[in-house]
This record gives structure tokens, sequence and C-alpha cells, in this order.
């Protein structure tokens, strides 16, 4: 036999291999894809059963859910939809967190919830004797208590460094504590604390206001030393107090 019949059957069975080659190659990917989809189609069943054995434990949200689950109950975002339906976060089943819950009714709330119910800043809109009505402030167990107050506002300081306040519950008195250097300041001369209301007392190293009608608005003045103890300095501090309550003030110069 001559060489170019052989280089012809070579060539014959090169063409055939890699035919056979080919053919292996997609059969190959033809069973990668397969495998895929299957794989794909398992999770989908899984993630389908997880979503409808996921539990909303608010009785007109009951019907459907998808969103973020644990231990059987919704919990995350997610949204649940049945008589009413709410949008956002969840936790241990109940609405908890920002979110939009929307009544059967057309109304909706706009904020923050506990367990359900309207609880903290929120915007509820309504409709009233015809008309569109709305209510933004604070909430608390589902009833609206108000407006956000506004905060205290200082007009006026010097040589005031750092100041804080915090309300400790409903009540009508301030008190106030002068600091220097993190340190109750027992340094001070010609203290003054005049106010458009109240009556002054003193408490220990303390100064304070009491039987308040807010808004209140006060003004403190006294002598001291500065924080490296070199010079005394007049240091005043003026405020005014909008919302009720027993406050508790630090100055620190």
């Amino acid at each position: 036999m001559g060489s170019s019949h052989l280089q012809l059957i070579f060539k014959t069975k090169s063409k055939v291999g890699n035919s056979i080659n080919i053919l292996q190659k997609t059969n190959t990917m033809k069973h990668q894809k397969y495998l895929v989809l299957t794989l794909l189609l398992f999770v989908f069943t899984i993630f389908s059963y997880s979503q409808n054995n996921c539990k909303v434990l608010v009785p007109e949200l009951n019907g459907t859910y998808v969103g973020k689950c644990k231990k059987g109950l919704a919990h995350g975002k997610g949204k649940a939809v049945g008589v009413d339906t709410y949008v956002g976060n969840f936790k241990k089943g109940f609405p908890n967190g920002s979110g939009i819950y929307t009544w059967v009714s057309g109304a909706s709330y706009d904020g923050d919830l506990i367990k359900g119910e309207r609880y903290g800043h929120g915007v509820y809109k309504f409709e009233y004797d015809g008309k569109d009505s709305i209510q933004e402030g604070e909430w608390k167990d589902g009833v609206f208590l108000g407006k956000k107050p506004k905060k205290p506002l200082v007009s006026n300081r010097e040589y005031v460094t750092r100041y804080n306040f915090r309300r400790d519950g409903d009540g009508d008195r301030i008190l106030v504590d002068l600091k220097r250097n993190g340190q109750v300041n027992s340094d001070i001369l010609d203290f003054s604390m005049i106010s458009s209301n109240g009556s002054y007392f003193q408490m220990g190293r303390s100064h304070g206001l009491e039987t308040i009608i807010f808004p209140v608005v006060v003004k403190i003045r006294y002598l001291t030393w500065n924080q490296l103890g070199t010079m005394r300095h007049v240091c005043t501090f003026e405020f005014e107090i909008y919302e009720s309550g027993n406050w508790q003030i630090d100055i620190v110069n």
C-alpha cells in the first residue's frame, strides 16, 4: 500500500476520532446542564416548602408569606398578604421594626412597630368623615400620643465645653450637675439659676427646679476655674425645654 493511501486512512480515522470526541463533549455538557437544572428545581422546591411553612402570628396577615424565616416563623425582611398586607421587618412571627402595614379598608401605617402594634414614630393615613386624614408622630401600643416633642434648645453658652440632657420619665423637675474634667465641680462661686417658672432647690451639690410648667426657659451663670486651673471665668448656659418630665442635665466646663 502506498504512502498516499496510508495518509488518507490516517486522516479518515482522525476525523472519526474528532467526531466521537465532539459527541462525547456534547453529551457531557447536556448532562451537566441537566444536573444544574435538577439542582435548581430541588432548591426552588425546598424554598417554596419553607415559605409555605413560615408562620406569621397576626391572623389578619395569614395567607401568603415571602421573606426570611427562622425556626418556622417570619423573621427578617418579608411580605405577608392576608386580609391585610404588611411589607417590612418581622421578628418571631410579628411585624417588628420598620415597615408598611395596609388594612383592607385602605388605611395604611408607615413607621415603627413592636409585636405588630404601632410603637415609635410613624405616619398613619386613613379616611375620616369622607376626607383623607394623616396622623404623624409618636405611637405606643397602637395609640397615637401626638407629635414628636422638640428637643431641648441651647440658645447660648460661654466657657461650656460639653452638655447632656436626659429625660428620666414623667414629672416636672430639672436637676443640674456642674462638672469639670469629668468630676463634679466643687469650686463654684456666684451661682445663679433664673427660670421662666418653677421653684429653685438645692440637693447636695446639684441645683434644680421643681413644679415646672413646660415649656420652660432657664439661664445658669457661675464663676469657676478653667480645665487647667490657671484662671477663673464666668460660665453661662441658657436653654429651653419643651417636653415635660424629670430632666437631668450635665454641664461641663
